[in-house]
């Protein structure tokens, strides 16, 4: 039954999607190269200096609009192109891996999916990821990086600009979009043990006026993974995007990804038994990524389908108006397992959970953005409408036909059980919808080349209603501001406050408490932070020093899940980007955290926050070499301090650390531009856990990783 459900969500929407991008690819022999017509319309400017540095320099910023880094007050990391390319990055946790405020909280090919907290907080998995600035759900699910032009990483809260979520972070997917001229680039990859990659990715514009464009993206990923005695990966998807400049100042655009991803050998985590009331351990030793943990029948599969449509007005000089839309459907089929610690010999039950689930987003906004003079003042104005839905379909709850407990093994000898044919109700009730409406707008008052101020309020009404078994309803209307300072003592030096409010959804107490299934209303959080920004020709750095504080929810002592207390996190982010001398790119930094709860009960109170690092330290170079042209040899590692695993701190989370290699070749194969790269990631295979979900799960890091890829330019 769960295949024959999988395969009824399947047909139709893929198979439209992909003949899509298949039938755009003739645009690329026939569309005239003649030049772009200007258009006063702003574009996403995606903007960056010599290649290998990775600078960007503009970023979105929701509500505040499209701006320079320099001119937003607050710490944003902006992932290229080119670094996911050259780092053959395949998922989330890869991509920030030079960033110290990131640290990997799961892993998508052992794990369920990719998972990051930003200054020690997860970020959320149904607020907090964006496709072009609208919301996404995504939870257990790895986004197919080959179809962005950039991703963007607001870190703390955004409530004000975003919408409110936890203030983890708001990670923001900048899709590619039509290019001015005749794109047609390939791509194949191959990746440890025998995982091959493939990507197509083609862009242009035709018509007498060059008025409609395209951009098609199709990618593939299949094979073994890392994972021995079963680990496979099947991963496909498809992304296309066009415009249309139906004058010079008003353009249509419309967008649509699809993917469906598939791994063997899963597992939800590993836990320690006591959570669930069976046994006692504490965490493990570290166990290499590549031994496999789960029975070989398990597996995990998501599918996403995502569609996108806006209309962009220039009306008046300096002024313009949009209006946009973004629809998502995430699927999850669950056929993996948890392996649950019975002791501290090694001891353990594999249980394994089966069933769908379903999200669903539905995003609309108006936005103006425009600028004038009151007197000597300059206004750069941003407001707007906005309205998010979002809907969470469960299968049957506390369904005993999916789940079972599939025996009793041993770390060192592991089982290898009998599939046992789970048969879960398959269908999807609603279980919850959010709705929020909000209303914002902003000011940006420049008085003078060195002194600026953001003033921003953001209304909201915030409706939460747990329909399934006539659950609990939570309405809200928070009047939420922004104010920020900026100060620039000279062009190149941005010096920064500011004040941030914001909203996040209550949790639900999780299997194992005694008061599983209750859920909790919102919680509210405020961020204060002060930082410089520098930006030269050959060198980038910023400092932050932040304070975050946010309503606590954890399992208590006596087993029950609540919401009291707060978390504090506080700490300093130091980041470099530089070029030194002729042939030298360094990137790195620095993360100094204090996490600790607050006003919260005595065996917590006090204590280091689950899933935090209080020290983590990223380096990463690359040497162009000067006796051969095109070879670029590059190396980098990153150093993460402990982690407490549960909010009582009883047990702690080794630390570690990973060091990565790589080289690429850049030169001419049949007349055409080709880029030759070569990666090892964790190159001494290092064997480390990741902690998520506040001391809920563990995860085996990636072992030692070679990847090899060569792309060509037609």
């Amino acid at each position: 039954m769960q295949d024959k459900a999988a395969s009824r969500r399947r047909p139709g929407l893929r198979r439209s999607l992909i003949a899509s991008a298949i039938g755009a690819l003739p645009w690329i022999s026939t569309a005239p190269l003649a030049a772009e017509p200007e258009a006063a319309l702003p574009e996403v400017v995606v903007s960056g200096t010599r290649e290998g540095e990775y600078r960007a320099t503009q970023s979105s910023a929701g509500a505040l609009g499209e701006r320079s880094l320099q001119d937003t007050p607050f710490s944003v990391g902006v992932v290229t192109k080119e670094w996911i390319q050259n780092t053959q990055a395949t998922q989330l946790s890869d991509i920030f891996k030079a960033d110290p405020s990131v640290a990997t909280a799961n892993n998508a090919y052992n794990g369920e999916a990719s998972l990051i907290t930003v200054r020690g907080m997860q970020v959320d998995l149904l607020n907090g990821t964006k496709y072009d600035g609208l919301s996404v759900a995504n939870w257990g699910s790895d986004i197919p990086l080959e179809h962005f032009e950039q991703v963007e990483l607001l870190k703390g809260l955004g409530g004000f600009m975003y919408g409110f979520a936890q203030p983890g972070g708001t990670v923001n997917y900048v899709l590619k979009r039509p290019t001015a001229e005749p794109l047609l680039n390939a791509s194949v990859g191959y990746s440890s043990q025998a995982t091959v990659l493939a990507n197509l990715d083609a862009g242009g514009r035709f018509g007498d006026r060059q008025q409609f464009g395209y951009r098609t993206d199709i990618a593939y990923e299949g094979g073994d993974t890392y994972v021995e005695d079963g680990g496979h990966i099947e991963r496909g998807s498809a992304h296309a995007a066009f415009d249309w400049r139906i004058t010079p100042d008003l353009v249509w655009s419309i967008d649509g990804l699809w993917q469906n991803r598939r791994t063997d050998v899963a597992y939800y985590g590993v836990l320690l038994g006591q959570v669930y009331g069976v046994g006692q351990a504490d965490i493990p030793d570290s166990i290499d990524g590549s031994r496999r943990l789960a029975s070989p029948h398990t597996y995990y599969e998501t599918q996403y389908l995502i569609g996108g449509t806006s209309l962009n007005w220039a009306f008046a000089n300096d002024w313009n108006f949009s209006l946009a839309y973004r629809q998502s459907q995430q699927d999850r089929i669950n056929y993996d397992s948890a392996i649950l610690l019975l002791d501290n010999q090694g001891t353990y039950m594999e249980m394994q959970w089966a069933g769908p689930q379903r999200y669903e987003t539905r995003t609309a906004q108006a936005m103006v953005e425009g600028k004038l003079r009151t007197g000597e003042i300059e206004h750069q104005l941003v407001g707007g409408i906005s309205y998010d839905q979002l809907k969470q379909k469960y299968a049957g709850f506390s369904d005993p036909q999916g789940s079972a407990v599939l025996g009793i093994g041993n770390l060192d000898d592991l089982g290898e059980f009998t599939d046992p044919h789970l048969q879960p109700d398959d269908s999807l009730p609603l279980y919850d919808k959010t709705e929020q409406t909000a209303l914002f707008l902003s000011d940006t008052l420049k008085f003078n080349p060195q002194w600026s101020a953001i003033l921003g309020l953001r209304y909201t009404r915030y409706d939460q209603k747990v329909v399934y078994n006539d659950g609990p309803r939570y309405t809200e209307s928070p009047l939420t501001p922004t104010l920020a300072v900026i100060y620039k003592p000279v062009q190149s030096l941005s010096l920064y406050g500011s004040y941030v409010e914001g909203l996040e959804k209550g949790g639900s107490a999780p299997q194992g408490s005694n008061n599983y299934g209750e859920t909790y209303g919102p919680l509210r959080s405020r961020q204060i932070e002060v930082g410089a920004k520098l930006e030269q020709r050959d060198y980038s750095a910023s400092a932050a020093l932040f304070r975050v504080e946010r309503g606590y929810e954890y399992t208590n002592a006596s087993g029950y899940f609540v919401q009291d207390g707060k978390k504090i996190y506080q700490g300093l982010e130091l980041n470099a980007n530089a070029r030194v001398a002729r042939d030298w790119n360094l990137i790195g930094g620095l993360l100094f955290l204090d996490p600790h709860a607050a006003e919260a009960e005595p065996d917590v109170d006090g204590k280091r926050l689950p899933g935090a690092a209080r020290f983590i330290g990223t380096a990463y170079a690359e040497y162009a070499v000067p006796g051969v042209q095109g070879l670029v040899l590059s190396g980098g590692g990153r150093y993460v301090s402990k982690r407490a695993f549960e909010a009582n701190n009883e047990h702690f989370v080794d630390a570690y650390y990973t060091l990565d290699i790589g080289a690429r070749y850049t030169t001419r194969l049949a007349g055409k531009q080709t880029v030759l790269r070569l990666n090892i990631d964790n190159l001494t295979n290092q064997k480390y856990w990741s902690p998520s979900w506040d001391g809920f799960i563990l995860t085996q890091g990636a072992p030692l990783t070679v990847k090899a890829n060569a792309t060509m330019s037609f």
